[in-house]
């Protein structure tokens, strides 16, 4: 297959499959990488097992985990696709490095040069299993913020309160700017502050819950 799958991961509101015309309408996709260029592509459940076969969608890296999706349709379903509920090391050490030194870095300023210098590896030649050993014994002994779960959980919750304050009329975005504003300071939110961000969701169009 031209295609590897490098982890399934949340998507802009109006991002289309780069394979087909379909709209990712759950706004999960599959990231695939050209095997020949290296550049990334956005594709749904059919398009991704079309262009990198069924196998490659088992034990990928998965940045979805903390969204309750209103559709679990082409685009990414809920289900074990990603293999989810199994154990896999390298997956789970692959997670923690692209949330702490790619996708969080900026806003919670999280970066770890150990952490970082795993990452490049990552992208340029791999992990051994001694790399990846000890990057997963580093989340094990990360602070309560710096966890895989309070990571995934701050990633999913940042981008579908970033989607809403997107889609909301700017006169009713103060809410959700003081939840994401304590979600980056604090780490985390609070139940009674997770049920009235999802009360403000549940009224966009195509924009699942918090979990």
């Amino acid at each position: 297959m031209p295609y590897k799958v490098i982890r399934r991961d949340l998507t802009e509101t109006t991002r289309k499959c780069d394979f087909c015309p379909k709209y990712l309408t759950s706004l999960k996709a599959y990231v695939l990488e050209d095997s020949e260029t290296g550049v990334l592509s956005y594709a749904g459940l059919t398009c991704a097992k079309n262009n990198a076969g069924d196998d490659a969608l088992t034990g990928i890296p998965d940045l979805t985990k903390f969204t309750s999706a209103t559709s679990e349709r082409e685009g990414g379903g809920a289900g074990n696709q990603s293999g989810a509920n199994t154990d896999n090391p390298e997956k789970r050490a692959i997670e923690y490095l692209t949330l702490r030194e790619e996708k969080l870095v900026d806003e919670l300023n999280c970066s770890y040069e150990v952490l970082k210098n795993y990452y490049e590896k990552h992208k340029t030649q791999g992990l051994s299993e001694s790399d990846i050993s000890h990057i997963n014994n580093i989340a094990a002994k990360a602070p309560e913020n710096l966890t895989p779960s309070t990571l995934q959980k701050t990633y999913n919750y940042l981008f579908w309160i970033d989607v809403g304050i997107e889609k909301l009329p700017k006169d009713k975005t103060d809410f959700l700017r003081s939840v994401r504003q304590a979600l980056v300071s604090k780490g985390n939110i609070s139940d009674k502050q997770k049920s009235a961000v999802n009360k403000w969701l549940e009224n966009i169009q195509g924009i699942p819950q918090l979990k």
